[in-house]
């Protein structure tokens, strides 16, 4: 779990959206109080469904575990379909891979809506 906790937040310090600016014009306390509410949605079980109600286990393992589902449900699909229907298995992988993979204070101040699972661009062609 300590590893866990600490692999997000390398994640979280690495990301440039990590550094942006607070929300302008608003009091020191609140802006302690949105990173401070997007901190806990993205490890604490429960907290993030206040602001994504589909992730129960916490933002960043519920994005996590998205992801993992969508590469053995992609895989599944490739089997199923023979390789034929490409198309669908990367919509499969982007829903699992792309959209938010962290809360930021912008998410708790209502600013950006979370998307855990984004739906996929219109096929090509």
């Amino acid at each position: 779990m300590t590893a866990l906790l600490l692999g997000g937040a390398v994640v979280i310090a690495m990301h440039g959206s990590a550094h942006a600016e607070p929300p302008a014009g608003r009091s020191l306390g609140a802006r302690v109080l949105y990173g401070g509410a997007a901190v806990a949605a993205n490890v604490l079980p429960g907290v993030s469904t206040v602001y994504a109600p589909r992730c129960l286990p916490g933002y960043v393992l519920c994005k996590a575990l998205f992801a993992g589902a969508s590469v053995v449900l992609a895989g599944g699909q490739i089997v199923l379909s023979g390789g034929g229907d490409l198309a669908q298995t990367r919509a499969i992988l982007y829903r699992g891979f792309a959209g938010d993979w962290f809360l930021t204070w912008r998410h708790t101040a209502g600013e950006r809506e979370p998307r855990p699972l984004p739906e996929p661009p219109p096929p090509a062609g």
